[in-house]
């Protein structure tokens, strides 16, 4: 290895001003020995961060120095780095003081052709023992499963049947795995996955299964990087220094999971805890044993969360140690559902990585509706922006398209959000990828310009770009564009994005139907790919739209108790009052239909934004659904004057057996497929019929 060039280090440090000058020693040799000394001293092992402020004279980014450190002293085998980060002299035999958080332990990890011990089997596995920090020995092997390997389980770890057709089964090496063992503590992240499919395969095999004592990184990575939504493995290590894994093996996995462990148990060291009891304790790691009839694991959480959980609709939160909402979840029986958490397939924690291990107390909200679960659910995620919800949480992400049309020139462009600026906006979207997919289709399509230039003065004209030679712009930078035509091509575009003109999807048909013609069938499937997202994405506005323009009506729902109603409000598309009421009389409910009517009728009308589209894509895919109930009552919003009393007497003359809906809520995949395969169809859901007089 080349020698460090003093350039490379900061100025000013004193330990770098040439102290090495009459010693015999070069830069390096002199940094060398001034560590070992260093490292000598203080007992045989140093931290990484002690070491760099006495090398360096700073004790600022451990990242920016941790290279520079290991290219100086790793010319020498007087001094190595142990797993846990720490340096210590090769020689030096333990001294009190420098005790290792673990002093041996073995790090399992292994492959599988699935989930389930029982219904799946090993396709790798990986024993690597630690010693004081270092690894010592190893036990990796391939194992012929019996059975073929699913492909997808092929693409994430890279090992084919013809990889294990030749390797020796499980049973063949079961007495080599259990004498390499022996006692050691095992260390897994999510061990007890691991020792599940180990302990199947040793019944299998006619052996006894491993009881040795475990620890699990994933569930002390849960309790100690608190801000962290999805502790896997590559997570975590990132999270401690170390680099994430390049390819998904056994023997990678395990050797990074054991540094991992030496890191994490080195925190909860330095918090003055050092019993394995209190680790384990804090660890909480759960052992998912398999049953015989069944892949389903034993859940880490507490039994006793379970109580007083009605049987009833509603919103369950699941709260970590300090109280924060990790996750918000919805049910039509909470406490099947909320029980669903005390079994779950021992695949489920890993795909919720850490969830239940950091569960210790459960909430619940009943309400008297899965319509009403689901519009809290939202309601909530806004609210609490739980870390293990994806769906919903990142509605502040979505993207709206954007056709400036207030420009001499406009284009058509994502944002981020809706500004007042005289430009048209459609969304915002869910779907970020399909809004991009869509701004990208449409701009292939229809030769308007996607340069950035503002021509607001003489510097955006000239200099075209590519876009112009290869005909995908009409060039009004270098004056060719027509203007009328040009804003005629953009009032298409508007108008496509509105669902008001199909001139683009046609455009996208013919393509697609001259590439079938050619037999060119990839490009066909192709734009068939590009015209269901493009498709989905002008719909899903659309249906906005028509919500906005058409959904004014009353939306009746059970109550938690019997005797009362819900009664929802809808104005534009949007909740604009709730009543809660008993079915006693409908003269108080009247009155407060009235009032919130007038409040709506004095506000200045709103496009539906960030704060509302979840709760309108439920309600509108709701209508959707259950088009002509009896329980949806539009409201004529032409002018005519509505008798509140006559709508209050009518929703609360509906019987608790005709308040029964349809809340599987329709995919927009499937409305998108409704739309091409049997035309357009009313996407209002609702009735034309009005109740006012």
């Amino acid at each position: 290895m080349d020698h460090v060039d003093p350039a490379a280090f900061e100025p000013g440090i004193p330990l770098l001003d040439a102290p090495h000058v009459g010693t015999g020693l070069d830069r390096n040799e002199f940094l060398s020995r001034r560590a070992e000394d260093f490292i000598s001293e203080h007992g045989g092992a140093v931290s990484e961060t002690a070491l760099i402020a006495h090398v360096f004279g700073s004790s600022g980014s451990i990242t920016l120095w941790r290279p520079l450190l290991q290219q100086l002293l790793g010319v020498t085998d007087a001094l190595h780095v142990r797993a846990d980060g720490w340096w210590e002299v090769a020689s030096a035999a333990p001294v009190a003081g420098s005790a290792h958080p673990l002093p041996e332990f073995v790090a399992i990890d292994v492959e599988t052709t699935g989930l389930s011990p029982i219904g799946h089997r090993i396709t790798e596995v990986a024993l690597i023992r630690f010693r004081d920090g270092i690894v010592v020995e190893r036990f990796e092997t391939l194992c012929n499963p019996e059975r073929s390997i699913p492909r997808y389980i092929t693409t994430l770890t890279g090992i084919t049947n013809t990889h294990v057709v030749e390797a020796p089964r499980f049973a063949e090496i079961a007495e080599r795995l259990l004498g390499f063992v022996s006692e050691a503590l095992l260390v897994g992240h999510n061990v007890g996955f691991d020792l599940s499919f180990v302990n199947a395969e040793l019944k299998r095999a006619g052996q006894l299964p491993l009881v040795n004592e475990s620890l699990d990184t994933m569930a002390l990575a849960v309790h100690l990087l608190l801000e962290m939504r999805k502790p896997s493995l590559d997570r975590v290590a990132l999270a401690v220094g170390l680099e994430p894994r390049h390819v998904h093996r056994a023997g990678v996995d395990a050797e990074l999971t054991g540094a991992v462990a030496l890191r994490l148990v080195r925190r909860v060291h330095a918090d003055g805890i050092t019993s394995f009891e209190h680790i384990k304790a804090i660890a909480k790691a759960a052992q998912r044993r398999p049953k015989e009839d069944r892949g389903r694991g034993r859940s880490p959480l507490n039994r006793e969360l379970l109580t007083n959980i009605p049987k009833a609709p509603g919103v369950y939160l699941l709260r970590d140690a300090r109280g924060a909402v990790i996750y918000v979840g919805k049910a039509k029986n909470l406490r099947e559902r909320v029980a669903s958490y005390f079994s779950q397939p021992l695949g489920y924690t890993r795909k919720m990585d850490g969830l239940l291990e950091a569960t210790v107390k459960i909430d619940v909200e009943v309400v008297g509706s899965e319509l009403d679960a689901l519009l809290l659910e939202a309601q909530l995620i806004r609210r609490y922006h739980p870390r293990y919800n994806t769906a919903l949480r990142s509605y502040e992400h979505y993207p709206f398209i954007r056709v400036d049309i207030a420009n001499a020139w406009p284009r058509l462009t994502l944002a981020k959000v809706r500004k007042d600026d005289g430009a048209r906006y459609f969304g915002p979207f869910r779907n970020k990828s399909g809004a991009r997919k869509t701004v990208e289709v449409i701009n292939n399509i229809m030769p308007l310009r996607t340069c950035t230039r503002s021509f607001r003065d003489h510097r955006s004209y000239g200099s075209p770009c590519i876009q112009l030679d290869l005909g995908r712009c009409l060039g009004p930078c270098v004056g060719r564009a027509d203007r009328d035509e040009y804003r005629r091509l953009v009032r298409d575009v508007v108008s496509f994005l509105d669902g008001r003109d199909e001139v683009l999807f046609q455009r996208l048909w013919r393509g697609l139907e001259e590439a079938a013609e050619r037999l060119d069938f990839e490009r066909a499937a192709r734009l068939r790919g590009d015209l269901l997202q493009v498709q989905a994405i002008v719909g899903a506005h659309k249906r906005l739209r028509e919500s906005v323009e058409t959904h004014s009506l009353l939306l009746v729902l059970p109550a938690v108790e019997s005797s009362a109603r819900e009664i929802l409000l809808v104005m534009r598309g949007r909740i604009w009052a709730r009543f809660h009421t008993h079915r006693t009389s409908a003269a108080p409910l009247a009155e407060r239909l009235q009032e919130a009517w007038d409040r709506h009728s004095k506000e200045n009308e709103q496009s539906v934004d960030y704060d509302g589209v979840d709760e309108a894509n439920i309600l509108n895919r709701f209508l959707y659904r259950n088009a002509e109930h009896p329980a949806i009552l539009p409201i004529d919003r032409t002018g005519a004057e509505i008798d509140w009393n006559a709508v209050a007497r009518r929703a609360l003359a509906i019987d608790d057996e005709a308040l029964v809906f349809d809340v599987k809520l329709v995919s927009e995949e499937e409305r998108t497929v409704d739309v091409l395969m049997e035309g357009e169809r009313d996407s209002t859901g609702v009735r034309a019929a009005s109740v006012a007089t």
